[in-house]
């Protein structure tokens, strides 16, 4: 690949980076879980292409892998994001019984998820705390969608400028470094001034 095929294929991946998680997010929200994991795998495979054609095989698999990680803490924020968006517009607030837990003891940040109905026992959907925050039989003040497009919270977890503004950052860091990786393979390929890229 040429330095000018580098600019521009290095172009076409910063600009997946917000295309996909906001793509990812929206696809599960509207045509279902299937779809999202197909899309998902069809960005992973381009994204991990794009970097081994961008900068070689062996650093762009590794590049690759942690690029993947990242998006997915990306995708994950946006999500919250949308929740904010959805419950903000049409959630309903109601106090509901925590009917099951599962904890989730391992990783840096250790949680529990309930399912949690409502008053006719309907069943509302997942809610995510910390660790033995609630336990079964307790009562809890919860948003949740009626058309099941958001994730359950309480409302008082909700904020969207918060969850933006590290919707926002996350993409910008990906993007920056996708940006700063492509420019310097470029540069190395026109026998300009590079950094350490193999």
């Amino acid at each position: 690949m040429g330095g000018v095929g580098r600019y521009r294929g290095t172009v076409g991946l910063v600009l997946a980076v917000p295309v996909g998680t906001v793509g990812l997010v929206l696809t599960g929200t509207y045509l279902g879980g299937f779809a999202a994991v197909l899309f998902g795998l069809v960005l992973v495979v381009g994204w991990t292409v794009g970097m081994v054609r961008l900068v070689g095989r062996a650093f762009g698999c590794f590049v690759a892998f942690f690029a993947v990680a990242l998006g997915g803490a990306t995708t994950a924020a946006v999500a919250l994001a949308r929740d904010d968006v959805i419950l903000g517009l049409s959630g309903v607030d109601t106090t509901a019984l925590v009917t099951a837990a599962r904890d989730h003891p391992e990783g840096k940040h250790p949680s529990s998820a309930y399912d949690v109905a409502g008053a006719d026992g309907v069943p509302l959907g997942e809610l995510v705390l910390d660790l033995h925050a609630l336990a079964v039989g307790d009562r809890v003040t919860v948003r949740y969608d009626p058309w099941g497009r958001a994730a359950v919270h309480r409302p008082g977890d909700l904020s969207l400028p918060r969850d933006l503004a590290i919707a926002a950052a996350l993409n910008a860091v990906l993007m920056a470094g996708v940006g700063y990786l492509g420019v310097q393979s470029a540069r190395q390929r026109n026998g300009g001034p590079a950094g350490p890229v193999p």
